[in-house]
C-alpha cells in the first residue's frame, strides 16, 4: 500500500501517484520551490550532482506566473537532467494558461507530473499528499494542525514526508503534545533516527537553499547554494 490511509477514510488517486526506485546507499538531493528562477535552479542542480546524489527530485513550483518566459527553459533542464518532479499549483496553472509564451511540449510534460512520488517509507509532495480528498487543492492547502494529525495517523512508524509549497523550512515530529514544530535554518544537520515519523519542510530554491537526504545513515543536510 503507498500510504496506508484506510482508517482516517482517505484513499489516493492511483494516477497521481508514483513509485520511483533508486540506490539506497545513495544520497538524495532535494530541492522545491524555484518559481522560474533559472540560473537559481541550475545553480541548485550542479551543487547536487557535486555531492554526489544521484537521484534528485523537485517538489513543484518549478514554473511561476512572475516568469512565464522561463517555463519552457526551467522545464527543459529538468528533463535534461532527469530530476524527479513533482506537480506544483504554480505548475499546474500555467500548463492551463493561454499565452503563446509556453510551448505544448512543457504543457504536456507538467500535466504528467504526479502530485506524490514514493519510495518505500519515504513520501514526496507539493503542500499535503491527501488527493482523492482534496482534489488538486492539496497543491494549494496550508499544513495545518488537522493535516499533521492526518499525516502521523497515516505514516508508518519510520516514515518520513518532504514538502515544499510554504518556503520556511521546519520539521514537525511527534510529542507528548500531539506534535512540534521546529523552524530550521540552514545550513543544518538533522539525524532523523529517532524523530520519525516526521515531515519536513524543505528550503527553496529561490532563497538559495536545497535538501540532501542520507537514506542509510537516515541524515539530512539543509545546504546553502548561495552566500
Amino acid at each position: 500500500m503507498l500510504w496506508n490511509v484506510v482508517a482516517v477514510g482517505v484513499v489516493f488517486v492511483m494516477s497521481d501517484i508514483r513509485s520511483i526506485h533508486y540506490q539506497t546507499d545513495s544520497a538524495i538531493g532535494i530541492i522545491t520551490d524555484s518559481h522560474g528562477q533559472m540560473k537559481l535552479l541550475s545553480r541548485s542542480i550542479q551543487y547536487l550532482q557535486e555531492n554526489q546524489c544521484e537521484t534528485i527530485i523537485h517538489l513543484g513550483d518549478i514554473c511561476d506566473s512572475v516568469n512565464i518566459h522561463t517555463a519552457d527553459q526551467c522545464i527543459s533542464l529538468i528533463q535534461n537532467h532527469k530530476i524527479i518532479a513533482i506537480r506544483g499549483n504554480n505548475d499546474h496553472a500555467l500548463s492551463f494558461a493561454d499565452t503563446p509564451e509556453i510551448d505544448q511540449t512543457t504543457r504536456d510534460y507538467i500535466r504528467s507530473l504526479p502530485l506524490v512520488v514514493q519510495n518505500h517509507q519515504l513520501f514526496f509532495t507539493h503542500s499535503v499528499p491527501f488527493v482523492n480528498e482534496l482534489g488538486l487543492s492539496c497543491m494549494i492547502q496550508n499544513l495545518n494542525s488537522r493535516f499533521i494529525k492526518l499525516c502521523f495517523d497515516s505514516l508508518g512508524k519510520n516514515a518520513i514526508l518532504f514538502r515544499g509549497h510554504s518556503h520556511k523550512p521546519e520539521i514537525i515530529v511527534h510529542s507528548n503534545k500531539g506534535y512540534q514544530r521546529t523552524a530550521m535554518n540552514f545550513p543544518v544537520k538533522k539525524n532523523l533516527n529517532d524523530l520519525c515519523p516526521c515531515v519536513i519542510t524543505c528550503g527553496t530554491v529561490m532563497n538559495g537553499q536545497c535538501m540532501i537526504y542520507y537514506p542509510n545513515d537516515r541524515v539530512l543536510l539543509g545546504c546553502l547554494i548561495i552566500n
